[in-house]
């Protein structure tokens, strides 16, 4: 038997003992011998212009032997995990890097810091009742705020101002103690003046609560006489709060929203909208994989910065590239040329089409180098940016890095032992005033390989230069022939040129925001280095923290992230109907009791298929008119 199994293949003795339960034996150490160290392995998509540079400097792309190179080059991050490499290799991911590039992760990574309202765009996770609960205080007082500084026409009962005016006088008294119930909405005259007529639910909800739906349009019909809610607030006139975050560079007259799907890249599953019952629709389509409503909400900025095109102003946002060289010390550099994304369809709020409002969603090339964009932004537009909106940006980029070292740093660790570096791209959107809006965060960026059109040539030499330099700062950090400048050298070294910064001295200790502001002067603005970094700019070299602080910050980040998750929260259906379809105490007992015999009617309806009669006629079952709409029952 043992001669038979000598002459079988390899590949199928492996086949046969991987069937009998036994391992594959992998050596542990690959000798010195067999190390090659001009050799690399590039996995996956968005690499060949990788793989182009290091061939152009000799190096060898080994396709089989990933024990021997030096380099492992890989388009997913989770790949990275799955081979164990050894402490003399390379690769281009940390460990659970994908978590950042998820937003509702990165979201909450970011919020745990107030100071986060500066430069990213209010956020909320409708992946539970909890985010669901912070998105509508968040939309009912920004159409609040907008009521208020707007004249007041009265389409129904009450005129939107006066709502307005109820809202925030109740979020001010509520503010003091958020123990009790919020209630800001109290009668369907509100809601219908403030949010839009009808009933504001999802279709397929309203079906479901067509008791409470029918109390609601019912009491929308009295006078204001005969709604108890208005009565006693009959002569209140001021006295509201503002929004606590608001943010008014993004708000603008129509309160618009970007749905956005946490794990998703390159403009997929992004939907902007306006108006809460569109909002909430396409919330209730927005399934990922079939697992449920996966969707985050991103306040959209109804004033970003207009670029003039042939076909009218058009919309911008633009990509950075930042290199993380390690979490501990935190060590970063960033590119100091940046790509824009023009739209290609003219800035409408009116129309909400998409190649007006999604840059990664064009029909022709839109990207554009940095000094075309420039030219077209006029004279004095190179001086803003870099006065103003660079720095800005630089300390939204070190704040991030901040907030994401404490979720990174707590993972458990790899089991394999090489070295890694990773490179991002972040975007960022512009407001009219040229203040940077962090979207998202993104793993492996596109390396502009197809990138085609007016701009190519100057887009991809710039790529290749990145490219290059990046390469060459990571292999001499690795080789040990360059050395990075300690943190007490960068206090001593001259400042730079004065500039704007993101945030204000003064910060609390424990605050991100402090921490920034405590970069040294010369990495405000990016600190360009000898050696082989090439135009790349360092813009945070912090010192290393020990692994009992590191826990304590991950355990505080948390603990922050769970904070104000009730057990006893409830769910988005019965969430959604107390705030929309709002009724008294006694008028809600009263269609409670009518909705449990309802329901179980409406079970039983819903489940029936169309019947047939003798005269072969169909009879229309009441699945059939749910499908014409809620207007039908």
């Amino acid at each position: 038997m043992a001669v038979l199994d000598a002459e079988q293949p390899a590949e199928i003795r492996k086949n046969s003992q991987r069937r009998n339960g036994s391992k594959p034996k992998v050596s542990k150490k690959t000798p010195e011998a067999a190390r090659n160290p001009k050799s690399f392995i590039c996995e996956g998509q968005s690499c060949d212009l990788v793989r182009r540079v290091l061939i152009s400097w000799g190096w060898v792309e080994s396709e089989s032997t990933p024990e021997t190179c030096t380099l492992k080059w890989t388009f997913r991050s989770r790949d990275a995990e799955k081979s164990p490499l050894q402490a003399w290799q390379l690769i281009n991911h940390f460990h659970g890097s994908y978590y950042l590039s998820n937003k509702a992760f990165l979201g909450q990574c970011l919020q745990c810091c107030a100071c986060c309202s500066h430069f990213f765009p209010r956020q909320h996770d409708l992946r539970n009742a909890a985010g669901m609960r912070t998105f509508l205080r968040d939309f009912v007082l920004t159409a609040a705020e907008q009521a208020i500084s707007q004249p007041g026409k009265r389409t129904g009962a009450i005129t939107a101002k006066e709502a307005a005016v109820r809202v925030l006088r109740r979020y001010k008294d509520w503010a003091k103690s958020p123990q009790r119930p919020e209630k800001l909405l109290r009668c369907p005259h509100e809601v219908m003046a403030l949010l839009g007529d009808g009933c504001l639910l999802p279709r397929k909800l309203s079906i479901h609560q067509r008791a409470h739906v029918d109390a609601f349009l019912s009491r929308a019909l009295r006078s204001c006489g005969e709604c108890p809610t208005c009565s006693d607030a009959k002569g209140a006139l001021f006295g509201g709060e503002t929004h606590p975050d608001h943010q008014k560079n993004l708000d603008g007259p129509q309160n618009v929203w970007a749905l956005k799907e946490p794990c998703v890249q390159k403009g997929k599953g992004v939907t902007v909208l306006s108006g809460l019952a569109r909002l909430l629709e396409e919330y209730d389509q927005h399934r990922s994989m079939g697992q449920g409503r996966d969707c985050v909400a991103q306040k959209y900025i109804e004033r970003p910065l207009l670029i003039n095109r042939e076909t009218g102003p058009a919309k911008c946002d633009l990509r950075v590239w930042v290199l993380v060289l390690d979490w501990n010390p935190l060590t970063a550099f960033v590119h100091p040329e940046v790509y824009f994304r023009i739209a290609t369809l003219p800035f409408d709020l009116e129309s909400m089409l998409p190649n007006a409002h999604k840059t990664n969603c064009r029909d022709e090339e839109n990207r554009t180098p940095m000094k075309a964009v420039f030219e077209l932004l006029g004279a004095g537009s190179q001086e803003r940016w870099a006065k103003e909106t660079w720095p800005r940006l630089l300390d939204a980029v070190r704040f991030a890095l901040f907030a994401a070292r404490a979720a990174m740093t707590g993972l458990p660790p790899r089991a394999a032992g090489g070295k890694a570096f990773e490179l991002f791209g972040l975007d960022f959107g512009l407001d009219e005033n040229w203040r940077p809006w962090l979207l998202e965060l993104n793993t492996s960026p596109c390396m502009l390989d197809d990138c085609k059109g007016q701009y190519e040539e100057a887009i991809k030499s710039w790529a290749w230069e990145a490219t290059e330099g990046l390469l060459r700062m990571v292999l001499a950090l690795h080789d040990g022939s360059w050395k990075l400048p300690s943190p007490s050298e960068l206090q001593e070294t001259a400042e730079g040129t004065p500039c704007e910064r993101l945030f204000e001295e003064g910060c609390c200790s424990s605050c991100l925001a402090q921490m920034v502001s405590q970069t040294p002067t010369s990495l405000a603005a990016g600190l360009s280095l000898d050696g082989p970094c090439g135009r790349w700019r360092m813009v945070l070299r912090e010192k290393a923290l020990d692994e009992m602080a590191l826990r304590q910050a991950h355990e505080a980040l948390q603990r922050r992230m769970f904070q104000g998750i009730s057990a006893n929260e409830l769910s988005v259906s019965k969430l959604l109907r107390e705030w929309l379809l709002p009724a008294e105490e006694v008028v809600e007992q009263e269609v409670q009791s009518m909705s449990k015999t309802c329901s179980k009617s409406l079970r039983r309806a819903t489940s029936q298929p169309a019947r047939r009669t003798e005269g072969g006629e169909t009879r229309t079952s009441f699945r059939d008119i749910l499908k014409a709409g809620t207007s039908q029952l």
